[in-house]
């Protein structure tokens, strides 16, 4: 059995909304410390990996079988959003799976009581390892900087550049249809830099949908032609992609 009692139904709303950006359906796994989930988009160009923590819950009740020490289950990620896009801010959260795993029980409590249950569905439970790369730069940006750079973008061509040098980051794009530049220069606030050169293009709808639900600094590493690492926090939450390179150019 697994009941959680969620603490702001707005920041888990987000979370999901993260996973389900590249993801229709996800399995989650819950043990005694935390739930998470590591996946790849259909298209295996993304991967989504999240974290929550049991703290950040108000109630964390998992209970397993003599041996188990963790619990999985599958779920629509659209059906369960659907859901939690009809919750407001003053309401509690509460799901609950009860020991034949076949429905999850989602509870949305404020001045009344709101009940909806949707069938667990069987997900594939192959492991996904984290690329391991030995990244030449490290970006902290806050997000709303880095979307006006990609809806700039979005005007020339679907890949955008990313250019790390001379403690500068340039987000560049070009097509038959014109060229865009954005250079940034490092300071405290807006903007850090740490390492020195890197330079790769990345699809411009992957790295929107990704940071739409960000509200804090972004963590990016770069290098050369190689994947992504796109890091922040919801809450309690932390949410971390990676997003493989487009290495030729339009």
């Amino acid at each position: 059995m697994i009941k959680l009692v969620i603490k702001d139904t707005k920041e888990f709303h987000k979370s999901i909304d993260a996973i389900g950006v590249l993801i229709n359906e996800g399995l989650f796994t819950i043990d005694k410390d935390k739930i998470y989930l590591r996946a790849t988009d259909p298209s295996q160009i993304s991967l989504v990996d999240f974290v929550m923590p049991k703290d950040a819950f108000e109630e964390f009740v998992i209970d397993t079988s003599q041996d188990e020490d963790k619990i999985t289950f599958g779920i629509n990620i659209n059906n369960l959003l659907q859901i939690l896009s009809h919750s407001s801010a003053d309401e509690k959260l509460v799901l609950e799976i009860k020991e034949d795993r076949s429905i999850i029980l989602i509870e949305l409590i404020g001045s009344s009581k709101r009940s909806f249950s949707i069938p667990l569905i069987d997900v594939s439970k192959q492991e996904q390892p984290l690329p391991k790369i030995q990244f030449d730069v490290t970006i902290q940006i806050m997000p709303d900087q880095l979307l006006g750079g990609i809806k700039d973008a979005s005007l020339f061509s679907s890949h955008l550049s990313f250019r790390v040098e001379d403690n500068k980051l340039f987000l560049e794009t070009q097509s038959s249809k014109g060229k865009f530049k954005q250079e940034i220069e490092a300071d405290s606030k807006n903007l850090i830099i740490s390492g020195n050169k890197a330079k790769a293009m990345y699809p411009l709808d992957y790295l929107q949908n990704m940071i739409k639900n960000a509200k804090t600094m972004l963590t990016i590493k770069l290098k050369d032609d190689m994947p992504l690492e796109l890091d922040y926090t919801i809450g309690s939450a932390a949410i971390r992609y990676f997003l493989a390179p487009r290495v030729d150019s339009d």
